[in-house]
């Protein structure tokens, strides 16, 4: 099973921290494989347009053209080779790749993300609005990303502080363009679910109760309309894999079994 991971707003493989390293403890066959989005990261000199199913047929392509990924085959879940992480907007664009893809994906697991069938201030809570313009106003690289995780993680603060001086100091690619986060921000603010039915990926969705910056009404909202379980996580801020990502390997498995004992009947 090969597992791919994509990150949400702004972020970048690095910004999984150890995460990749503790899901492959958890499944040491599978082959972890992390993309950005376009815009940051590796992709940092190309624009993304603010479209979600954009950016997922851009992934899709840039996933097909790895050396070690075979064709598309018309194949059961059961049967399927990958599967596929998303946190935040990453959740939406593997979403998207599910229903673009439907023959590709085992499993998606989907974290803290959302779509135009909550409300606006669920998307976005108003209380982050301020917070985040600090983010977006920060004068330095380590100010910036102390005032994000300030935002989105529950960590105490030694722990977020050392989180951003990593991130800082290990393989950055510099600051995310204005006009790549503009992009990206439309994308989400855009995005519209593909609809119930649409998608034959087994799916699973984790939210984490004490997210500042999106409600987790709206990953119940969208369990709630792919029929698919919906996991709670009670005290973790939005970038839930860094609060913990023992939990969340933990819940991927519990949703793997789940899925696999079901398809084989």
């Amino acid at each position: 099973m090969h597992w791919l991971l994509l990150r949400g707003w702004g972020r970048e493989q690095r910004h999984w921290y150890d995460f990749p390293d503790r899901l492959q403890r958890a499944v040491p066959s599978a082959k972890i494989v992390l993309l950005d989005l376009a815009g940051t990261g590796t992709e940092r000199g190309r624009l993304p347009r603010p479209s979600v199913p954009w950016l997922a047929r851009d992934v899709a392509e840039r996933l097909q053209r790895l050396p070690f990924v075979r064709p598309v085959e018309p194949k059961p879940a059961r049967e399927r080779d990958w599967s596929v992480i998303g946190l935040s907007l990453g959740g939406m664009v593997a979403l998207q790749l599910c229903w673009l893809l439907p023959h590709r994906f085992a499993h998606a697991v989907i974290v803290n993300a959302s779509g135009r069938i909550s409300a606006p201030s669920a998307r976005l809570e108003p209380r982050a609005l301020r917070p985040l313009g600090k983010v977006l106003l920060a004068a330095d690289a380590l100010e910036r990303e102390a005032r994000l995780l300030e935002l989105t993680s529950e960590l105490p603060l030694a722990e977020r502080r050392r989180c951003a001086e990593r991130a800082v100091l290990v393989g950055s690619a510099g600051r995310v363009r204005v006009p790549a986060l503009l992009g990206q921000l439309g994308a989400a603010a855009r995005f519209v679910p593909p609809p119930p039915g649409s998608i034959s990926t087994a799916l699973c969705f984790l939210g984490s109760r004490r997210d500042r910056l999106v409600s987790s009404r709206c990953s119940r909202d969208l369990a709630l309309r792919y029929g698919a379980p919906y996991l709670e996580h009670p005290w973790a801020g939005h970038d839930l894999p860094l609060d913990d990502p023992a939990w969340v390997c933990q819940q991927m498995a519990s949703c793997h079994v789940a899925v696999t004992c079901h398809l084989a009947v």
